[in-house]
């Protein structure tokens, strides 16, 4: 089975102690027993360390979690739990780096620590006898209990070396005001329109052609209705859904290219042609402020991200009024399989003693089973167990948009392929390149179309003219190099 392709099927990662002992500024606050105080009888007691890369109410969330633990089931069975935040992501990353490839003998490595995929296969690929393999610790009734996409995002080779804590899909967000009042105005379209790419481009075309025929004396000044957070996350999705996986590791360990230009060529087309035209849209630095403005009327990002959706938006006065945001899954092509990206962090463990790695699987099971929502909630994330939410959990759930991001991208995760993302050496830097290619690609391609408008030429005229089948080739063209490089 190729791996690297998810299954069908709310919280942030963890960050920066620079230190392991129990009274770093860093800490989780939990001063260990003293020996043998909480432990069992007749085991050993054990201290792990837990890296991670939470901050502010998140890691005070965090702590709490650990520190029941370590007042129950670890006080039980021994174990102690430590946990530090390493400031960021990229700083656990980089401390990471340091110790794996003996950079620094400063600071002990730590037991666990959070990471992204590419993060533990650049570790798998170099040192695989640091990983412990949660396979051999975690049945398949285990296993059973989470979201087979996301167990499977932590498999390398024939190992399990990533168990997932919480997760985040993408969604199309909606000013459902707007919305409504557009649909009302043009009974033709229909929310259902919104589930696939050609539904969804069918429907900006009208929004585009309802708003610039509010300004009847000013010709080509429609709306865009939506835009995309992020593009590279676009590109593994849509190849995914038709059938390209995008690349594969060879019996030596080596990336191989498996890009397919009918599906790049495909995906590219999809959006690029419609926001030529002025359907789709970027104006701001993220696209929750081209809602705030009026830029945009929707937006796909990530369903951790709702908090941060606004709740006015500026009208053509510029006086902010209300709204309220609907929520959508994610558009399919046509005849294609449902596909949507997962992101999220999960627990990698480093081989010490046989205790230490023992100790280590009895915390994360416990961390990922028995408190998934509270540690998902604390983040905006979703759990990574089965089974949707209680009543109890969605009566704690205070934001009605918040809890409807949550079934939402839950139901998503059962009935989508649920895909990951880049996860050779070099993938961070090859997403950057690609994200900032494809948006200078956009913009470039609507400042031509504009051109062509403000020369006298009409739509359709303008859209003969960009040679769109070209353009679509030089994409596939630039992509290959970025990934030939690797």
């Amino acid at each position: 089975m190729d791996r690297r392709r998810g299954f069908r099927g709310l919280a942030a990662a963890l960050v920066a102690a620079a230190g392991l002992t129990a009274c770093s500024a860093g800490g989780t606050g939990v001063q260990p027993d003293p020996a043998g105080s909480g432990a069992a009888k007749g085991q050993e007691p054990c201290k792990i360390v837990l890296w991670h890369y939470y901050n502010d109410l998140q890691k005070e969330s965090l702590d709490q979690i650990i520190e029941e633990y370590n007042q129950t089931e670890g006080a039980e069975k021994g174990i102690t739990v430590e946990a530090y935040s390493q400031g960021s992501i990229t700083e656990l990353s980089n401390k990471m780096d340091l110790i794996v490839n003996d950079s620094t003998n400063q600071v002990e490595m730590p037991n666990m620590f959070m990471a992204y995929r590419d993060m533990a296969s650049k570790i798998w690929r170099n040192k695989p006898e640091l990983l412990v393999d949660c396979g051999k610790y975690f049945s398949q009734e285990d296993l059973s209990q989470y979201y087979e996409a996301y167990v499977q995002e932590g498999y390398f080779g024939d190992g399990l070396y990533i168990i997932p804590v919480a997760k985040s899909t993408e969604l199309l967000m909606m000013n459902q005001t707007g919305l409504e009042e557009f649909l009302q105005a043009n009974p033709e379209f229909k929310t259902a329109d919104m589930e696939t790419w050609e539904g969804l481009a069918r429907m900006a075309e009208g929004y585009y052609n309802w708003t610039d025929g509010m300004t009847p004396d000013v010709p080509f000044d429609g709306k865009p209705f939506i835009g995309m957070d992020i593009l590279a996350n676009y590109f593994i999705t849509m190849n995914h859904a038709m059938g390209s996986d995008i690349y594969h590791y060879d019996q030596d360990g080596e990336m191989v290219l498996d890009l397919d230009r009918e599906c790049v060529e495909r995906l590219f087309e999809n959006y690029y042609i419609p926001y030529t035209k002025g359907y789709y849209g970027a104006s701001g630095k993220y696209r929750s402020d081209d809602i705030r403005q009026s830029v945009l009327a929707g937006y796909i990002g990530s369903s951790s991200s709702t908090l941060y959706f606004p709740k006015e938006v500026a009208d053509k006065e510029g006086e902010m009024k209300p709204i309220e945001m609907g929520m959508y899954p994610y558009p399919c092509l046509e005849h294609e399989a449902k596909t949507a990206i997962q992101q999220g962090a999960g627990i990698v463990t480093i081989q010490k003693s046989d205790r230490e790695s023992e100790a280590c699987m009895d915390f994360i099971r416990w961390l990922t089973t028995e408190r998934s929502f509270e540690v998902a909630l604390s983040m905006s994330y979703m759990p990574v167990v089965k089974g949707g939410l209680d009543e109890s959990q969605r009566d704690s759930v205070k934001d009605p948009n918040v809890l409807r991001a949550l079934e939402l991208g839950l139901e998503q995760s059962r009935d989508y392929q649920m895909v990951y993302g880049f996860d050779f050496e070099n993938a961070y830097s090859v997403r950057q390149e690609l994200e900032e290619y494809f948006s200078s690609v956009l913009a470039e391609g609507r400042s031509e179309f504009l051109r062509c408008l403000n020369s006298g030429m009409s739509i359709e005229e303008a859209a003969e003219t960009m040679n769109y089948g070209q353009k679509a080739d030089e994409f596939y063209r630039r992509v290959e190099e970025m990934f030939a490089k690797q």
